[in-house]
């Protein structure tokens, strides 16, 4: 399926008479991009979505589609996953169809909320804002005839409120993002949801919230058809299974897309020349027992799975915008500045600055 994209654009020109250049606005610019067709063998059922609404006493129920290393939903939905009308008031959740012309011109700018296109304001050359098209493309789908958009993974979170011992409450909620002001522990996968309880309970009895316990998760429900589509795993069943030591762990979410192996080596470089070649980030583990000097590493191979989203929060990372100049793949600067606040600035430097994985971020 072919659309054709008008829009804005940004050039410095230098008018006649003149020294110096000016930036105009241009009303010409168009794309033409291609929309995937599929069908649902194609993009099978991954997770089946039930719940009620939270402010109204009615079901919902909906299923999240599986395709290119991506989930993806056929109606619009909020931070909770409930389904959210892209009306104030309204049941109109149903995403609409694209037409074979999308106009984003507004003013001065490119914007469009039906189709959730939001552009940016200042310098907008025409190279960043055909990227920003291209990957705005990318977020759309036709699966049997229903347009689908591409969501992030849902995931449990435990919070808490006020000032403890019952003054506020510890709860598990649901999360559609990592929140970098959170630990990693936080965070467990939708396969880990007694091990959120659990976790949740620890918490509010360390907080003295007794009015919190029993400890219960009142969200949507999950049935998880495709085990294989959860990659996010909570950090301390990552470090027991990777024996992470002396510096934390990197978060699940950050390694998503690597599968993990291990190797016993005695340098860090000694690793590194056994998957020469590969896209691979290390994890120092523990010192061997028995063998002084040797080092176990948790070693992250890089699988061929091409993300267009963040792949920590499933965020939208726009052309411009990828932190990671592998093409198509990388994190959203929001969740760099997650991992790095669960690293130590060397940690963070050696396992996101180097073997193909380059970040422009500064590390403190």
């Amino acid at each position: 399926m072919h659309i054709s994209v008008l829009f804005n654009y940004t050039e410095s020109v230098i008018p006649p008479r003149c020294r110096k250049p000016r930036t105009v606005t241009r009303d010409d610019g168009k794309v033409d991009v291609s929309i995937p067709v599929l069908t649902g063998d194609q993009a099978p059922v991954a997770i089946r979505v039930t719940g009620n609404f939270i402010g109204r006493d009615q079901a919902f129920s909906y299923e999240l589609r599986w395709w290119e290393g991506q989930l993806w939903s056929p109606i619009s939905l909020d931070h909770v996953f409930e389904p959210r009308g892209r009306t104030t008031g309204q049941d109109n959740w149903d995403w609409p169809e694209l037409p074979e012309v999308v106009d984003l011109r507004n003013g001065g700018r490119n914007l469009c909320h039906t189709y959730d296109f939001q552009g940016t304001y200042g310098s907008n050359p025409i190279e960043d804002v055909e990227a920003d098209i291209h990957a705005f493309a990318e977020r759309h789908t036709v699966i049997d005839g229903i347009p689908h958009r591409a969501v992030a993974e849902p995931r449990y979170v435990t919070m808490t409120f006020g000032l403890s011992g019952n003054h506020g409450g510890t709860a598990v909620l649901l999360a559609n993002c990592f929140n970098i002001n959170l630990k990693a522990e936080s965070y467990f996968g939708l396969l880990e949801l007694e091990a959120a309880l659990s976790y949740a309970t620890q918490v509010a009895e360390k907080r003295g919230d007794t009015k919190s316990l029993p400890m219960r998760y009142a969200g949507p429900t999950f049935d998880v058809l495709l085990p294989e589509v959860v990659t996010i795993r909570n950090p301390l069943a990552l470090r027991a299974l990777s024996k992470i030591c002396e510096f934390g762990t990197a978060p699940e979410q950050a390694l998503a897309g690597y599968k993990i192996a291990s190797t016993i080596v005695d340098t860090e470089e000694g690793a590194l020349v056994l998957y020469e070649g590969q896209d691979v980030r290390l994890v120092r583990g523990a010192a061997v027992f028995g063998a002084p000097g040797k080092q176990e590493f948790a070693v992250m191979v890089r699988q061929p799975i091409r993300r267009l989203l963040c792949s920590c929060c499933g965020g939208v990372t726009r052309g411009r915008q990828w932190s990671n100049r592998d093409e198509g793949y990388g994190l959203c600067v929001f969740c760099i500045d997650f991992c790095s606040r669960n690293e130590t600035p060397e940690r963070f430097q050696s396992l996101y600055g180097v073997r193909g994985v380059h970040f422009d971020v500064p590390v403190a």
